[in-house]
């Protein structure tokens, strides 16, 4: 299985990341891997957190997210939760079509196979 991303410009975002910014990613964990995932999925959100991250890490205490949107926050909710081990978006939420679009849904999905399978599943080329 190969995971995909929500756009052609999530793609760019995360790629751009890894390839400047991590030495060997595969080596990088699985929750790194997965967070930077999933923050790149959002134009302003990977706006707002992109001075958050380092090679290795993510600042989550440091994204400012004022005036995001339900999805960015979502997105942002998952990431967190995927990161520090802890289940900080509820099933509830994750369902409600009124709060989260199947797309964003589906890139939360991708980021939990990230956890769980490593860089593997991005069938990753050099760029």
């Amino acid at each position: 299985m190969k995971i995909k991303f929500k756009s052609s410009l999530h793609r760019k975002y995360f790629t751009e990341f890894i390839s400047g910014n991590v030495e060997n990613p595969y080596a990088s964990r699985n929750e790194f891997v997965a967070a930077v995932f999933l923050l790149s999925a959002d134009k302003f959100l990977w706006k707002r957190s992109a001075s958050a991250l380092t090679g290795y890490s993510v600042s989550f205490d440091s994204i400012n997210l004022s005036g995001i949107s339900t999805e960015g926050y979502a997105l942002f909710t998952a990431a967190k939760g995927i990161y520090r081990g802890g289940a900080d978006i509820s099933l509830n939420e994750l369902c409600d079509r009124n709060l989260i679009d199947d797309t964003v849904l589906m890139t939360i999905f991708a980021g939990v196979m990230l956890l769980r399978n490593g860089f593997v599943m991005l069938n990753w080329r050099s760029v």
